[in-house]
């Protein structure tokens, strides 16, 4: 499942002109995305760097989100805002069974389902000894995406 996002995300970094600087499965941060651009003026290096925690689940989204559960020393260190490095929370949809995953054909490669992406900075603190993290459907993890949280960030915003 972790290759199969990793696969997903380097695509979205390469649509986008993103260039994926770390990608490291189970160390907390997933992996590490920068876009260096001369429109990235709140960066003194005019890139923009964000980190990414990947997340999966099998169960079917609600109308409005889809959730997963995460870690709470994970899920205090994502609702920590930071300046200086921003951090969102990618969950990944995928069917049950691991041959629905890709479909290929001569015309198209299609993979199933989607990500959504989630910026859990403010969020208040949980108890929970892993919190459900929820992203809106509305928040599709594609190239666009990627492309508009980079330029919020390198122009000093949130993602």
């Amino acid at each position: 499942m972790e290759e199969f996002q990793g696969s997903y995300l380097r695509a979205i970094a390469a649509a986008s002109g993103c260039l994926v600087a770390r990608f490291d499965i189970d160390d907390g941060v997933d992996a590490q995305f920068n876009h260096k651009s001369s429109q990235h003026t709140a960066q003194p290096d005019l890139t923009a760097r964000l980190e990414i925690q990947l997340k999966a689940t099998h169960a079917p989204p609600s109308v409005a989100s889809i959730s997963a559960k995460m870690r709470q020393d994970r899920f205090q260190y994502y609702r920590t805002a930071s300046p200086l490095m921003p951090k969102i929370v990618v969950i990944m949809h995928l069917p049950q069974d691991q041959a629905d995953w890709v479909i290929a054909s001569e015309d198209f490669l299609r993979i199933h389902h989607c990500s959504y992406w989630v910026n859990l900075a403010g969020l208040p603190d949980s108890s929970a000894v892993e919190p459900s993290v929820k992203a809106p459907r509305a928040n599709v993890f594609d190239d666009e995406a990627l492309c508009s949280i980079m330029q919020r960030i390198g122009q000093g915003g949130q993602p």
